[in-house]
């Protein structure tokens, strides 16, 4: 976006401080106009949500101008046209954009004054969708995620001030580790079922409620805040690359001095329960299948050898990209294939069809309905001349069309399961020959930079295949053959079938599955490249993963519920915690699990409040404990407005001795010099 300067609003506070309000539009080309300040010219309010651990606490801002119908310029109509910065002698102090869609004016006179509502830089995020870092999903990481959500806010922040309180282990802590760095969870975690994509803001306040933080924008800074952290900030410029570390300052109020005679003082009642659940996103079925009936027709095809006839329908295919070759091998474009539509059994590589065989007697046919296979017909030999034929080998047939889910992997196992039927006929009819010994396909299955090359996963840079059999004993023409079925009584996966590849148990593998078949090949030895057939058909084709079966009792759909008992004397519970980003428990392949390097984050995240490690769900139900099991005190007093005060400064009052409060929100009045300021007992 490309911002200019449009209107200034220029004002002083009751100190004679120099004020200005800076408005910039998108796209603007011209001179900037100057506008004359109402009585009240510029305050902002600052979410006052007395739950310390809301994941953010946003401002909103009014700007009371004097003017003409010209002000009408000012309706917004997107909720980043026009941005809007107040800088209080010369520095940057509040920035965010007028609230869009909403403009009302006195209609009585011919100068009026104009209130303009503005939302803060960080509450358009609201309005923004979510979208992947590349062409398709992949890991994210937190750190990653807090840029994402600065940069497109696009506020004229001065500093970022995060917290210096997570690590891998102590021994990082102390060498000023970025862990959010090495903290990753898969995308399609902010994608929905329908692939409907969450808001940034959403994005953004699970990433805090995870991290038990409250993102706050406070006078031109942006803060990360966590209430129980005493210690060390890191000030960041807007782009998280360069820093330095600042401490938390204390002030009391009395040295702050008054602004106003407007004070009370509530206690907060405490709880008896607090509860935080995951909600758990599994991978529903990782690998689709195809459905044969809501497919689009390709061609149609009928033949007819003798009294037996043949009859095809082939179609588009919609879960799986089929790879087609021209009868001398040569790769085929979308729109080469459109050119076979009158002989399709002629196209070398996969098809979907439908089939159906039936006789001829006595000049009908033996069938009064159609009994149709579900197949994919692959012809891999051409015949050039007498016997010389073109085959295919090692060229990939069959794949999924669009992405696999994009999550870490373990714990389960894989099963491919699908039978072939041979034929040695030019025409693809089935043969009536017997067979044995076994043909055999080469796949390909991956996930991420991980092969499997038939024994064990290796992280390679080269493709590794494996080969799946499938016996021919006792098989006669027109028969199918089941692929070999290689699961074991050992192994825990009840149920499974066909051939099994084992995951890692308590290793994951991140990133995208990937699955490729290539064309049946014979069994090695004296076989001619006729015994794995002119062409063949794939019946059944499955892949299914499982989880293991030896693992605790939670299923992949169920949501992990941690509570503790806070005050039994107490009436009411805190209301439940939802966390859609979460670390790991035995829950099976989800989306909303943090990885911690290459390996789940469990309970082994270092936090230095506690100077030991503990899962942030159980974090922050002991963090519940230390504030809520007892009342706490709020204060509301009207104090000077000081640039030193803070939402990470420990507020004190001479008059509650002992007592330690934070900056919980408020509204300041700019030109009165005035901080209407909510104080929370910490």
């Amino acid at each position: 976006m490309s911002y200019s300067l449009i209107y200034t609003v220029p004002f002083a506070t009751l100190d004679n401080i120099p004020c200005v309000v800076e408005i910039e539009k998108d796209g603007y080309e011209g001179t900037p106009t100057e506008l004359t300040a109402g009585a009240t010219p510029f305050t902002v309010d600052i979410e006052g949500e007395e739950f310390l651990y809301t994941p953010t606490r946003f401002s909103t801002a009014k700007l009371q101008v004097v003017g003409n119908d010209y002000l009408q310029t000012l309706f917004s109509t997107e909720y980043r046209q026009y941005r809007v910065t107040f800088k209080k002698a010369g520095a940057i102090t509040w920035c965010g954009f007028i609230k869009p869609e909403l403009y009302t004016q006195d209609y009585a006179s011919e100068t009026f004054v104009l209130e303009i509502e503005c939302i803060s830089a960080m509450s358009v995020l609201e309005f923004i969708d979510y979208t992947t870092e590349g062409e398709t999903k992949s890991f994210v990481s937190l750190w990653r995620l807090l840029q994402r959500c600065i940069s497109t806010a696009a506020g004229r922040y001065k500093s970022i001030f995060i917290p210096h309180v997570y690590a891998s282990n102590q021994a990082a802590y102390s060498m000023e580790e970025n862990v959010l760095a090495d903290m990753t969870l898969s995308e399609q975690d902010f994608f929905d079922e329908d692939d409907k994509p969450m808001k940034l803001k959403e994005v953004l306040e699970e990433v805090c409620k995870f991290l038990n933080w409250t993102c706050v924008d406070w006078k031109g800074d942006l803060y990360f805040v966590d209430v129980d952290h005493t210690g060390i900030y890191r000030q960041y410029d807007i782009g998280l690359e360069n820093k330095a570390n600042t401490q938390v300052n204390e002030l009391l109020v009395q040295d702050i001095g008054f602004a106003g005679s407007n004070h009370s003082l509530d206690v907060l009642p405490g709880y008896n329960k607090a509860s935080v659940k995951c909600s758990n996103y599994p991978v529903a079925q990782i690998f689709p299948d195809e459905d044969f009936d809501r497919l689009k027709l390709y061609a149609s095809q009928d033949k007819q050898s003798g009294d037996k006839v043949t009859a095809k329908r082939f179609y588009y295919p919609d879960v799986y990209r089929l790879f087609h070759y021209s009868p001398q091998g040569a790769d085929l474009s979308d729109e080469q294939f459109e050119t076979y539509k009158n002989n399709p059994d002629s196209l070398m590589g996969g098809m979907i069809i439908k089939r159906c065989e039936y006789k001829i007697v006595n000049g009908e046919p033996e069938i009064s309905n159609y009994n149709w296979e579900n197949l994919i017909q692959v012809r891999r030999g051409t015949q050039k001349s007498g016997s010389n034929y073109t085959w295919l080998s090692r060229v990939p047939i069959l794949t999924f069309k669009s992405q696999l889910p994009v999550a870490a992997y373990l714990d389960g196992a894989v099963a491919i399961s699908c039978s072939v039927q041979v034929t040695e006929n030019d025409d693809l009819s089935t043969d009536d020959k017997k067979r044995n010994g076994y043909v055999r396909a080469w796949c390909e299955f991956s996930i991420g930079d991980y092969y499997y090359n038939g024994s064990e996963f290796v992280n390679s840079s080269r493709i590794e295949l494996f080969e799946i059999k499938f016996p021919l004993t006792d098989i006669t023409g027109g028969g199918f053959a089941s692929v070999e079925n290689t699961k074991k009584l050992s192994q825990p996966y009840d149920g499974l079938t066909g051939y099994v590849i084992e995951l890692p148990k308590g290793k994951p593998l991140t990133g995208e599955v990937r699955f490729c078949m290539y064309p049946l090949q014979p069994q090695p030895g004296n076989y001619t490249q006729f015994f794995a057939g002119v062409g063949y058909y794939i019946k059944d084709l499955k892949m299914e993963y499982k989880r293991r079966d030896d693992l605790d009792d939670l299923t992949d759909n169920s949501d992990r519920i941690y509570e503790n008992i806070l005050n039994e004397t107490y009436i009411n519970e805190l209301d439940e915690i939802e966390f859609k980003i979460s670390s790991y428990n035995n829950d099976g392949v989800c989306y909303s699990k943090v990885m911690l390097g290459n390996d789940y984050l469990r309970d082994n995240l270092y936090n230095s409040i506690l100077d030991d490690t503990i899962r942030p769900e159980e974090m922050l139900i002991t963090r519940c404990i230390n504030h809520y099991s007892a009342t706490r005190i709020k204060l509301t007093q009207e104090i000077k407005e000081r640039a030193d005060l803070s939402p990470i400064t420990r507020l004190s009052d001479t008059f509650l001795v002992g007592k330690k409060f934070i900056n919980a929100g408020g509204s300041i009045d700019y030109k009165m010099n005035r901080f209407e300021c909510i104080m929370i007992e910490v």
